[in-house]
């Protein structure tokens, strides 16, 4: 017993130190994390006084007008989908082509967050268990693999916007090689990829289950 105990311990600790390394690796996707999860609970306090015009009025941008996806045709969904992702993609994007972008970035995260907080509180407050089940299983799949590719180009363009930042303040002191914009385009093409599957996982999803949720 003694020896099973003193095992237990060790494979803690060494999942311990397994986790705290993932964390050390992966900190600047940590840190854009939190931005994205203060957003999605700032959202869903904001979705306590939100109705479902407020909703539509930012359809384009989250793509939460969540009673017409029964009765919209595939190609919309995914269209309307993708057209959400790739806007917060792109502005990833721009803002990693200015040395003062990495300071915007997270303010991109806590957006997108919000979004999905405001119509995740919204579906909870109107309509209960039902909502929770919708959103389960309609929303949060695409929802969630939509949030990995923001996150990728959150740091893809943090990270693009430090080597500018440090090729300007390096100018007259050291010769520093100007960024390669190449990379960083290719880079963000694969991360469209994953915004591209999100869409698929949307249609997908809505395909299967939202026909069987009626919020009228």
């Amino acid at each position: 017993m003694a020896v099973n105990a003193d095992r237990l311990k060790q494979n803690a600790a060494a999942n311990g130190r397994i986790f705290m390394d993932s964390l050390r690796e992966n900190r600047e996707l940590v840190f854009f994390s939190v931005f994205l999860i203060c957003g999605m609970a700032f959202g869903a306090v904001f979705a306590r006084n939100a109705d479902m015009i407020t909703l539509k009025k930012l359809d384009f941008l989250f793509y939460s007008n969540f009673q017409s996806r029964a009765g919209q045709p595939m190609s919309t969904i995914f269209s309307a989908s993708f057209a959400s992702s790739f806007l917060f993609i792109f502005v990833c994007f721009l803002c990693g082509l200015s040395m003062w972008g990495m300071l915007f970035i997270p303010a991109v995260l806590f957006f997108r967050g919000f979004g999905l907080g405001l119509t995740s509180g919204y579906l909870y407050a109107a309509y209960g268990g039902k909502g929770v089940l919708f959103n389960l299983s309609v929303i949060l799949p695409g929802a969630f693999v939509c949030c990995i590719a923001i996150l990728l180009a959150a740091k893809e363009g943090a990270r693009f916007s430090r080597v500018i930042a440090s090729c300007s303040a390096g100018a007259g002191k050291k010769a520093i090689g100007p960024p390669k914009i190449k990379p960083y385009v290719l880079r963000f093409g694969a991360i469209l990829t994953v915004a591209f599957s999100a869409a698929v996982f949307d249609v997908l999803f809505s395909g299967c289950f939202a026909g069987m949720f009626s919020f009228k």
